[in-house]
């Protein structure tokens, strides 16, 4: 009991409206600042004042690449939403990682038109065709989030009983390991691609990670696991079989969305949109079963699985 009340006090202390506020005024300044300094950086490196290599010359080629920073920090503050909700509603959770990838993707195109060659002749190089990809992805992208955010607010409303709040607490605690993982993996990943950076400009390396896919390659590994954790205790709180369906095809599509990082080009663009597709036609298909489930005896446990 006593455990339970220190985890309950331990989560409402990083995860209520006051600290969501915060967090959320302090990603502004932060970005801003952020911005700022991009830009100045930017305008250092078209006045020949600063020098850089270049496999980075990109982030710094033009002043519409400093909008590629400010972008960075709410995806940070995404993350934590994400987190956030994630007691709240395993779905909601689910499409908070929809709309971090679909952040990411405009981060990319930032910086693909930072890129954009306009004097070549050929429309249909390969450094202009990445743009397009990334656009039209994009697009797709956000209407499949559409379809997923209205079928979420379209589902039927469940009665929460008290035989759930274990798993709610279960949910809780993961969100309590995560704070620190996240943090973990938010300094390591940049303080990595920064020692990477400084070993490409002494020659010991030829070749450095893309900076797009730092920090997200690892944090969706991690959420794959909790999304597994959370499959397996669903197991205990339901025997609902569109449910069980349901949760499995969510760990499926965020695998999907983690294996889109490891890929490049097209492929990471297609590998993205189908998990994506693929979470909105499994909450579609599990909306149309809720619709004809009469089961009574796992109806209390619908709303926070």
């Amino acid at each position: 009991m006593f455990s339970k009340k220190l985890f309950l006090l331990f989560f409402e202390k990083f995860f209520n409206e006051d600290i969501k506020h915060t967090i959320e005024v302090a990603t502004l300044y932060v970005a801003t600042l952020g911005f700022i300094v991009h830009l100045v950086l930017v305008f250092f490196n078209m006045a020949d004042i600063i020098e850089v290599h270049a496999q980075v010359e990109g982030l710094l080629a033009n002043p519409i690449a400093a909008i590629y920073t400010p972008f960075s920090f709410i995806l940070f503050y995404e993350v934590y939403l994400l987190i956030y909700y994630l007691p709240r509603s395993f779905s909601v959770s689910i499409a908070k990682q929809y709309e971090i990838v679909s952040l990411i993707l405009i981060r990319k195109i930032f910086k693909d038109i930072s890129n954009l060659d306009l004097e070549d002749v050929d429309l249909f190089a390969s450094e202009n065709l990445t743009l397009f990809y990334d656009i039209t992805g994009f697009l797709i992208l956000f209407f499949l989030i559409f379809l997923f955010r209205y079928l979420l607010v379209s589902r039927k409303n469940h009665t929460v009983t008290a035989n759930i709040e274990g798993f709610i607490l279960y949910k809780k605690i993961l969100c309590i390991l995560l704070v620190p993982l996240f943090l973990f993996l938010s300094i390591y990943s940049f303080s990595h691609w920064v020692i990477e950076l400084n070993q490409l400009s002494l020659g010991v390396v030829t070749t450095i990670r893309d900076f797009n896919n730092i920090f997200y390659h690892e944090f969706f590994l991690a959420l794959v696991i909790v999304d597994v954790l959370i499959l397996i205790a669903s197991f205990r709180y339901t025997d609902r079989y569109s449910l069980l369906i349901r949760n499995t095809g969510f760990v499926v599509t965020t695998v999907l969305i983690r294996v889109s990082f490891s890929a490049d080009g097209l492929a990471s663009i297609l590998l993205l949109i189908s998990g994506v597709a693929f979470g909105v036609l499994v909450l579609y298909l599990y909306s149309l079963y809720d619709k004809i489930d009469k089961g009574e005896s796992t109806r209390e446990s619908y709303a926070y699985l």
